[in-house]
């Protein structure tokens, strides 16, 4: 039984204090640091590719006055060469061959590849067409003299497999990657007798003016030469090697493909075109 007059007071108790409240974790931005960590790790790989010796990125620091070296950009006509042809990569996507076989082209040469594990996403598009509209054919392999030479032959000879009639393989060589002329002959020399060995035929070896002068004259007299240079006054000045195939502008056009064009001429006639193609055994 409650005693109602008791005098004593009652101590109310205090409502006690809530808990204070958890900060929620922002949920909502949290694959921004991740976006920018991996952006990073990206840039920080293709800077170390580009930089490397012969890496994937290696072509884009190929020097433009080392791959042209010319002393004029004047386009112009050689005189006196009554076999011409051109050359493509994947930079002429779409090429009407029947307006090029009317216009007296008589031989193209076609990128298949380049460096140990690039192949040209248009070649054998190229190749099956000039094939198909009876233009002479040869394939080329861009050459990265700081790259391993044997696995650059075996790069191209898995994508060109030639035909009797074809013209001989292809080495363009006109860059150096910081490499010794030692270095560079070298390789280019194990890229050849890699080839030859496979086709039984000498490759054509394709250069600047320039860089045949200061890396290359005087080493590889026994194998045709084509030569790329711009200036008329100059092009024949080989010392005592002829070349077999002359490009004498790369701002030639042809109805039937857009844009600029590398244009040749052969140096000599028809017959002896035909004679410097491949016949397999």
């Amino acid at each position: 039984m409650t005693n109602k007059g008791s005098g004593a007071t009652r101590t109310r108790k205090r409502p006690a204090k809530a808990a204070p409240r958890k900060k929620q974790a922002n949920t909502g931005t949290w694959w921004k640091p991740l976006s920018l960590g991996v952006a990073g790790f990206l840039v920080l790989c293709l800077g170390i590719e580009y930089f490397k010796e012969g890496g994937r990125l290696a072509f884009l620091r190929h020097s433009v006055e080392e791959a042209t070296q010319t002393n004029t950009l004047t386009a112009f006509k050689p005189e006196g060469y009554e076999v011409t042809g051109l050359d493509i990569s994947h930079h002429q996507r779409n090429v009407d061959w029947e307006a090029v076989k009317q216009q007296k082209i008589r031989f193209t040469f076609i990128k298949a590849t380049e460096g140990i594990t690039h192949q040209d996403r248009y070649f054998a598009k190229h190749w099956r067409q000039a094939k198909k509209h009876e233009l002479l054919r040869g394939a080329y392999h861009f050459f990265l003299p700081s790259r391993d030479a044997e696995k650059q032959a075996e790069n191209f000879l898995s994508k060109v497999k030639l035909e009797a009639g074809d013209l001989p393989p292809v080495i363009d060589v006109e860059v150096t990657n910081h490499q010794s002329d030692e270095e560079i002959r070298a390789g280019v020399q194990l890229w050849l007798d890699r080839v030859e060995e496979e086709y039984g035929i000498k490759p054509i070896i394709y250069t600047n003016y320039a860089f045949y002068e200061k890396h290359l004259a005087g080493y590889f007299d026994d194998y045709p030469l084509w030569i790329a240079h711009y200036n008329p006054k100059k092009s024949h000045q080989l010392g005592n090697h002829t070349w077999a195939f002359w490009q004498h502008t790369e701002s030639g056009k042809l109805k039937g493909i857009k844009g600029n064009l590398d244009l040749n001429v052969f140096n000599g006639t028809m017959e002896d075109l035909y004679n410097m193609c491949y016949e397999p055994n």
